[in-house]
């Protein structure tokens, strides 16, 4: 019996070896069944996406495995999908839709991870650009432990932004992204501020019955703020220079939208509001649009003298001057130009180019990501492009004079 398991356990360190897989990683099993079979794909495949229900979820917490930061959630020991591409792509996007929070995990012909999580929205996805040929093993996640949800494997040779989104709506029983705050009466300093990048994928008049909403907002709250205490009136608004929204629901459970207001930014106000929880979504006007934004609360109307300085810092980046509504050009830097995104990531699908010399009028960001400052950007035609404005060294990007 001892010489039996021992002949098995060669016999995996042969396998985990054979795969590329070190056995402290042997949790997930490449070499399992794949629970919901395999397919091939080969380019220029039809009907186009290629799609297949499944269920994500398991029992292995990935992310104890070390497998790289994105490879996140519970998952089952055997892979769901083995996918085998029978030649060469240029490029090809894993997505997973649902409803709730996924994760996607994938094991490449080399034996080499990726992993990710909320790409599209809530729905992770992953893109590789001259894909090679072989197998592909795919762990479909889910965020929370012990939670199994109806997802969809969706393949394609587009980017991930063409691909099926899943907006649930805002839903007050999310953490808020931002944080959370106490505010007593006479709270100092006053007026309270936080930064906040605004917008989403859930369109606030589907969900909100007020003729004021409009915009796009997330599923969970920016923002929470509690009132321990009785105040004569509280106001919650914004300063942004680009075009913005705001939602909130209040402590008794009803919702309130941005109304109209003098100047530019919106604002919602409260006589002799209830003690209590106040969550607060800060939205973009246009679909697809992501901005900075100050979300302030005071306790009297605000006003048009009020001014606000938005970081545009990310960490790891140079300072730069550029602000959402200025004019920025290509600098001579950029050498042949810049690609336009239609996403602010460089795995999105690029859908103009602008060369050294060209005007480009910033109308949202900065998106802070893959070690870049992301603007989205007005040239031409292409209302909804997104650019990076430099890396670590070199600025591409600089305001127009």
């Amino acid at each position: 019996m001892a010489r039996n398991r021992t002949r098995r356990t060669l016999g995996l360190i042969a396998l985990c070896l054979w795969i590329g897989l070190a056995c402290a990683q042997g949790e997930l099993n490449p070499a399992g069944a794949p629970r919901y079979g395999r397919h091939a794909l080969a380019p220029g495949f039809k009907p186009t996406p290629f799609t297949h229900d499944a269920l994500s979820g398991g029992d292995i917490a990935v992310k104890s495995l070390g497998l790289g930061d994105n490879c996140l959630g519970f998952a089952a020991r055997d892979p769901d999908f083995l996918i085998e591409l029978t030649g060469a792509f240029s490029r090809i996007t894993f997505l997973i839709a649902s409803t709730q929070d996924t994760t996607l995990i994938i094991n490449t012909p080399n034996g080499s991870w990726s992993c990710a999580d909320d790409i599209n929205g809530l729905n992770p996805a992953l893109v590789y650009h001259n894909a090679r040929a072989g197998a592909y093993r795919i762990w479909i996640g889910s965020y929370a432990a012990d939670a199994f949800d109806e997802s969809v494997l969706t393949i394609s040779e587009s980017g991930p932004e063409t691909l099926p989104t899943t907006a649930t709506g805002p839903d007050p029983a999310r953490a808020p992204l931002y944080g959370e705050a106490t505010l007593s009466p006479a709270f100092q300093p006053s007026p309270f501020t936080i930064q906040i990048t605004g917008g989403g994928r859930n369109q606030a008049a589907r969900y909100i019955a007020d003729e004021r909403c409009r915009g796009y907002i997330s599923e969970a709250p920016d923002f929470r703020i509690t009132l321990d205490n009785f105040f004569d009136e509280i106001w919650f608004a914004l300063f942004s220079p680009a075009q913005m929204t705001l939602v909130a629901r209040a402590s008794d459970g009803s919702w309130h939208c941005s109304a109209d207001h003098p100047g530019a930014n919106s604002a919602i106000g409260f006589t002799s509001p209830s003690a209590g929880r106040y969550d607060i979504w800060v939205g973009s006007t246009d679909e697809g649009n992501y901005a900075a934004a100050i979300l302030y609360a005071s306790e009297s109307e605000p006003d048009d003298s009020l001014r606000f300085t938005i970081d545009s810092n990310c960490d790891g980046l140079p300072p730069t001057s550029l602000q959402v509504g200025m004019l920025a050009s290509v600098s001579q830097s950029a050498g042949a130009g810049i690609n336009l995104h239609a996403a602010p990531e460089t795995a999105s699908t690029v859908i103009a180019r602008a060369a050294p010399g060209a005007s480009l009028t910033l109308v949202g960001g900065p998106v802070c990501k893959e070690a870049q400052r992301w603007w989205r950007a007005q040239v031409g035609d292409h209302g909804g492009a997104w650019v990076a404005d430099g890396d670590a060294t070199t600025r591409w990007l600089a305001p127009r004079p």
